[in-house]
């Protein structure tokens, strides 16, 4: 029996910040994704922790109405 495929699906709002930087600065997407994986992929526990962090702080948005304690 095959296992089952895995698909990743990445917020719209992160894709359209990609495409938009890659435009504006002449990357080619395919370089950029594989050069965003060896930096995680080379990063320790505690960088990969931070970008995890960034990630969710770009895709969730500021916070509103929150007040810290």
């Amino acid at each position: 029996m095959d296992k089952p495929k895995r698909s990743y699906y990445l917020p719209a709002k992160l894709v359209e910040a990609m495409d938009r930087e890659c435009e504006r600065v002449g990357l080619v997407k395919e370089r950029l994704v594989a050069a965003a994986i060896l930096s995680f992929l080379e990063a320790g526990p505690e960088a990969r922790q931070g970008m995890f962090v960034r990630l969710e702080t770009f895709v969730q948005g500021p916070r509103r109405g929150r007040r810290s304690t």
